[in-house]
């Protein structure tokens, strides 16, 4: 464990987020003098503990939450890096397991026991194991956000449904529920509700890239500056990193500090259709997907490699980013628009040694 008082940590705590564990959490970190234990009290309350963080000029900073609360945590820790750019201290966040949802921690190989997450990231923290690491920019409504990843479509349909069911008394009155339960009955109704029901076009734009095609025998590429399409799909998903959910692989092919995002089409289907591959949707194994597609001339899961892109509609729509949900509301020249541009390594994770080593093998 480091020694030197310049390398203590903090810890910033969600207590929203699966309350009985905190307490757990708390016991354990005593352990570790390293550990500057924030528990945030609301939303303003926790932006301001990331600029207490920040100003402290201390190297490193965990998150115990879920992916939305890592959302919140990287898109202030990036408002404050523009905001000062003279600031040259190389500061790593990490991700503890504290949400439903956990795409974050799934994609960079956090453990799934707490003492081996505290274990992991002391480690890392000793040995500097941090990697500079891509951002997305969304910009809609006038409005800049950062992100990993992002959805239109089915998933956002379904955080829509979850976001609804929210405790209606007691102390924790008109906060989302959290759990996978509550996620999975919220999959479970948009599968028989919204399915067979959807015909939002979307006009996509994407510019400085490549069209992929990764199957079990046949791989191919199309190159291109831009390239506009639409399309009446059952969601579109932008990323840098791969999982979403729980261990939902939706972009199974991006690389974290690429230089570029990757853009999913995943083509309507029937409900039959996605319940028979649903265990390769998860498991992101689009190649046997496409496959089998391919071979019935039917649409498959279409994988474009690009700098930036736009996703436009001609009424406003829901979308997600990191598992928060948002709306394109305000209409330019007839359209609602969503954009994204990569903002090559733009922040620095704290990763496990077994991540680390991935991107650092020897000789190289």
């Amino acid at each position: 464990m480091p020694k030197n008082e310049n390398n203590k940590c903090f810890l910033l705590i969600n207590p929203n987020r699966f309350p009985q564990y905190v307490k757990i959490l708390k016991k354990i970190v005593k352990r570790y003098p390293i550990f500057h234990v924030i528990e945030s009290e609301d939303y303003e309350h926790f932006l301001v503990s990331i600029d207490e963080y920040y100003y402290s000029k201390k190297p490193f900073l965990l998150i115990w939450g879920g992916d939305g609360t890592a959302h919140s945590a990287i898109n202030r820790l990036t408002e404050l890096r523009i905001k000062h750019p003279e600031d040259k201290i190389r500061r790593s966040i990490g991700f503890l397991r504290g949400g439903s949802g956990n795409g974050i921690q799934d994609s960079y190989e956090v453990p799934f026991s707490i003492f081996k997450q505290l274990k992991t990231y002391i480690h890392s923290m000793e040995n500097n194991y941090a990697i500079d690491v891509d951002l997305i920019e969304v910009d809609f409504d006038g409005k800049t956000e950062y992100t990993q990843l992002a959805g239109v479509g089915f998933d956002a349909y379904i955080l829509n449904i979850r976001d609804n069911d929210k405790y209606k008394s007691g102390p924790l009155k008109g906060i989302i529920k959290p759990g996978m339960w509550n996620y999975l009955s919220a999959v479970s109704k948009a599968l028989f509700v919204r399915m067979d029901k959807n015909d939002d076009t979307y006009k996509l734009k994407m510019h400085f890239g490549r069209y992929i095609f990764q199957g079990t025998r046949v791989n191919a590429e199309i190159k291109f500056d831009h390239l506009e399409k639409e399309c009446n799909p059952l969601m579109i998903e932008v990323g840098n990193r791969p999982y979403f959910a729980a261990l939902f692989k939706i972009c199974p092919h991006v690389v974290c500090n690429s230089g570029s995002m990757n853009l999913y089409v995943y083509n309507k289907m029937t409900r039959g259709t996605m319940l028979m591959n649903l265990w390769y949707f998860w498991t992101g194994q689009h190649n046997r997907i496409n496959d089998r597609f391919a071979k019935k001339k039917r649409p498959i899961i279409e994988n474009f490699e690009i700098k930036s892109s736009q996703i436009s509609s001609k009424k406003p729509f829901h979308f997600h980013m990191d598992g928060d949900l948002r709306k394109v509301e305000t209409a330019l020249n007839g359209k609602y628009n969503l954009d994204f541009t990569i903002l090559p390594e733009s922040i620095t994770f704290l990763v496990p040694e077994v991540f680390f080593n991935k991107f650092h093998p020897a000789g190289i």
